[in-house]
């Protein structure tokens, strides 16, 4: 089996955490999310979590080579040599860029983006009725979460749709099992 390093993508409430749990659970990838990533390093107390810190308490993004520093410590974790499942990242133009040179660095590259299609009128009401009472779970912060997603769509994906065949779009308006089955024969087509 060959290492497979696939980006998970689409609009907030289209289920692709979800999704990343599932494949990590049946298959020998890591699940590779910028949030977790902060939450690890700021609770490790590690030079670039205190550098993160900075932004993050005045409510400034976190600059692209802070988030492609962990990034890089965590493609060389063992669990990730394998292959990789990135879910939040990349965020930006520039960090898609960099994702694709630290995969070469080490003799990779990405396999495919899984695009994971939802309206955003679904996204949204999947968002406002969410049982799991997250913080960022009332209107408006909503409405800002899709507004940024549309932001990002811009300044990532024209890097991957220019790039033939390696999008790969999923529709996000079904079941979780009829999606998981979808992308897990995407997935299993990047690991022959």
């Amino acid at each position: 089996m060959s290492a497979a390093f696939i980006m998970f993508f689409g609009p907030p409430g289209c289920g692709k955490g979800t999704q990343a749990k599932k494949v990590v659970e049946e298959l020998d990838l890591a699940q590779i999310s910028t949030g977790e990533l902060f939450r690890k390093h700021l609770g490790e107390g590690t030079a670039l979590g205190q550098e993160a810190q900075k932004y993050m308490s005045r409510g400034e993004l976190v600059p692209d080579e802070i988030t492609i520093g962990m990034v890089r410590e965590r493609l060389q974790e063992p669990d990730a040599q394998g292959g990789a499942i990135f879910d939040g990242f990349p965020r930006t133009g520039a960090q898609a860029e960099a994702l694709d040179d630290l995969l070469a660095e080490q003799g990779h590259k990405l396999c495919m983006v899984i695009d994971f299609t939802l309206p955003i009128e679904i996204s949204r009401a999947r968002l406002l009725g969410r049982q799991e009472g997250r913080a960022d779970d009332n209107p408006e912060v909503i409405e800002k979460r899709l507004r940024d997603h549309a932001e990002i769509e811009a300044s990532v994906m024209p890097h991957y749709r220019g790039q033939a065949g390696l999008v790969k779009e999923v529709d996000a308006n079904r079941s979780i099992d009829e999606i998981y089955q979808d992308v897990l024969v995407l997935i299993k087509s990047c690991l022959a």
